[in-house]
């Protein structure tokens, strides 16, 4: 492992973890190295180590256990776990985004109509923390932000079913969404969908925040068409 010589931001150890889990040194179930471990053999702060750690598990690299530790996760980075509902292969982009023009904006509706005051105040939160990642450019924070804010929306809804069949969506979206943040030209078109998204929930208006939910979707189309055609 190449030792960060001075404290990084996350991305920098985020991206020391990636190389050790997908090197194969460690491998998928085996625990990692304790916090104070990694400290000490990357040279940066306890801080900056628990941060990476939430990023790993945002990106689905490792599995976080109260009081046991971090562990490599037993998928693969960018593929969902198979339910019943889920036994596709060979699935492309735009079929996700099938998908989710079907289960956000009905996700978003309910979110809006159910949320508490409280749930309100958290998701704007994970936005003040997305809009400070977007202007640091902290491509790793904003990937695991991204999936936190509409994460958050699906659990005001109070519907089990609807929020597990959200969580395999994103699981399995997840290297898409790395693709797009990770970017330069457009990693920061989420940021004022997310603030129209937000407004919706603190005025009550549930049918506009469907119409914004689909116009966040139609942009995400677009970014990843463009990145696309640049390949």
């Amino acid at each position: 492992m190449k030792e960060i010589q001075r404290i990084s931001i996350t991305d920098a150890v985020v991206e020391s973890m990636k190389e050790l889990i997908e090197s194969g040194e460690y491998e998928a179930g085996q625990k990692l190295p304790t916090e104070a471990k990694l400290c000490e053999m990357l040279k940066v702060s306890r801080t900056s180590v628990r941060e990476a750690f939430r990023v790993l598990q945002a990106l689905g690299y490792v599995v976080i256990k109260a009081g046991k530790g971090a562990f490599v996760a037993e998928k693969k980075p960018g593929l969902g776990e198979k339910a019943l509902w889920y036994e596709a292969d060979n699935v492309e982009f735009s079929d996700f985004m099938e998908v989710r023009y079907a289960v956000e904006p009905l996700g978003v509706r309910l979110a809006v109509e159910r949320a508490s005051e409280k749930q309100i105040a958290e998701l704007s939160e994970i936005h003040d923390s997305f809009v400070e990642a977007n202007a640091g450019h902290d491509m790793a924070k904003l990937i695991m932000l991204d999936e936190l804010f509409h994460t958050k929306i699906m659990s005001c809804t109070k519907n089990p079913l609807l929020i597990n069949i959200n969580k395999q969506l994103l699981d399995s979206f997840r290297m898409y969404r790395g693709e797009s943040f990770m970017n330069t030209e457009v990693y920061g078109n989420a940021v004022i969908p997310h603030e129209r998204i937000l407004e919706c929930f603190k005025r009550h208006d549930a049918e506009q925040a469907v119409l914004e939910m689909q116009r966040h979707l139609d942009i995400t189309s677009e970014d990843m068409r463009h990145l696309h055609k640049m390949q």
